[in-house]
């Protein structure tokens, strides 16, 4: 009997000792997934703004609406993407326009709005409007994209130029000009009168002088102008080969061709970055018809698979497409791309990496496109504000059946090499 009691009791503390075996395991199991736990916390979520002032009604809408396209949808595409995560935090992206109607008082008020309300980064069009409030840019921070012709834009530290100047266009343009149209030889300029407007005079003054082209006259119209009938009646009787419109906001460009048209003028147009769908409706496909224009046109193989998608999703986001998203699409992949490299949201941050001369930057718009900044040629034009100056590739198109038609690509000295 002791025998089978001794077997008993040995047999209750095995199964003893093999149950708090058993609870030990369990106990560092669920000790670990604590520890794994703690390790693991769920990402913070924030929200950085991106503030666009630009003019979304009047003449210059076509520009505007074009500016705040093409930035909404880079930064879709950057947080379809994954948007950004730094640390513990998960950043995701809005976009945020208001509407300046070209006109300066009313950017100023929308750029005090945005600063006010913590905007720290900004694309910006309007140039006088822009050029009286960079400073305060810089003093509170805040990182901002222009396209503004005024060179002075960019000598405070946190401005930068993300389009290519007047100032390295015009030779390039009015080079491709003498070359294809060597029987034009005298040039009168009809833009709008304002710095912008100025600053675009002086440099068709000088592109025609470094290409032997005769500069004849520039001519200055009020904003607000809706009958061009006087301005092309003078322009016409001095008899000019080429009529630059460089400068002059879509809808004016499309009535003056149109005008043009009509009064039987049969030398050569040239603009800016307009672009004939834009213009068609106002203009007509006769009198477009081999107007030269820098408005990249949906063309391959020079154009990207991801900007050739662009219009479609205009249209399906907007219900219409315009010709200047494109290139702000191409800024505003610039500027994430900045966010990305310097893993940080933070605006000086970001500004310093933007700063650093060694890195070059994707052109998402055209194929192989690259951009840089303070490149030698931007010293050279820019000196100590090179550094906030970009050169990217450029197009130049002429204008056949209502449609824009890629010339040629120009590829500024020290943005070709990726």
């Amino acid at each position: 009997m002791k025998k089978i009691l001794l077997g008993i009791c040995i047999l209750l503390v095995a199964i003893s000792m093999i149950a708090g075996s058993l609870v030990g395991c369990g106990t560092k199991t669920s000790s670990t997934t604590a520890t794994t736990a703690s390790t693991t916390a769920p990402l913070k979520e924030a929200t950085i703004t991106i503030g666009v002032d630009t003019p979304l009604t009047g003449p210059a809408a076509p520009w505007g609406l074009g500016v705040m396209h093409g930035v909404t949808l880079a930064f879709d595409d950057a947080n379809a993407a994954g948007g950004l995560t730094i640390g513990n935090t998960h950043y995701t992206f809005t976009v945020e326009a208001l509407d300046d109607k070209y006109d300066t008082a009313t950017t100023t008020n929308n750029i005090r709005e945005m600063i006010n309300s913590g905007t720290k980064f900004i694309f910006t069009f309007q140039t006088e409007g822009t050029l009286a409030l960079n400073e305060t840019l810089s003093q509170n921070k805040v990182l901002s994209f222009t396209v503004v012709n005024d060179d002075s834009v960019i000598s405070q530290p946190y401005t930068f130029r993300a389009a290519d100047p007047i100032a390295l266009q015009s030779d390039g343009y009015w080079q491709w000009i003498a070359q294809n149209h060597p029987g034009a030889k005298t040039v009168i300029i009809l833009t709008t009168n304002n710095t912008n407007g100025e600053i675009l005079e002086a440099a068709t003054k000088t592109g025609c002088q470094a290409n032997n082209l005769t500069y004849l006259d520039g001519i200055l119209y009020d904003a607000g102008t809706t009958d061009f009938t006087p301005y092309v009646t003078k322009i016409v009787a001095e008899k000019p080969d080429i009529i630059n419109l460089t400068g002059t906001p879509t809808g004016d460009c499309a009535d003056i061709i149109k005008t043009l048209y009509g009064m039987g003028y049969k030398g050569l147009i040239c603009t800016g970055t307009v672009a004939a769908a834009d213009m068609l409706s106002i203009a007509g496909q006769d009198a477009l018809e081999g107007v030269i224009d820098t408005q990249l046109s949906m063309q391959p193989p020079y154009v990207t698979s991801t900007v050739l998608a662009l219009p479609d999703r205009e249209v399906a986001k907007w219900g219409a497409a315009y010709g200047l998203t494109w290139d702000l699409y191409s800024q505003a992949t610039i500027m994430f791309e900045a966010m990305q490299r310097a893993n940080s949201v933070d605006p000086t941050v970001v500004k310093n990496m933007l700063q650093d001369s060694t890195q070059k930057w994707p052109f998402a718009a055209i194929t192989g496109g690259v951009s840089a900044f303070d490149t030698p040629v931007a010293q050279a034009l820019f000196g100590a504000n090179a550094t906030n100056q970009i050169f990217s590739p450029w197009p130049i198109c002429v204008i056949h059946n209502g449609q824009d038609v890629v010339a040629t690509i120009i590829q500024p000295p020290g943005a070709t090499t990726k």
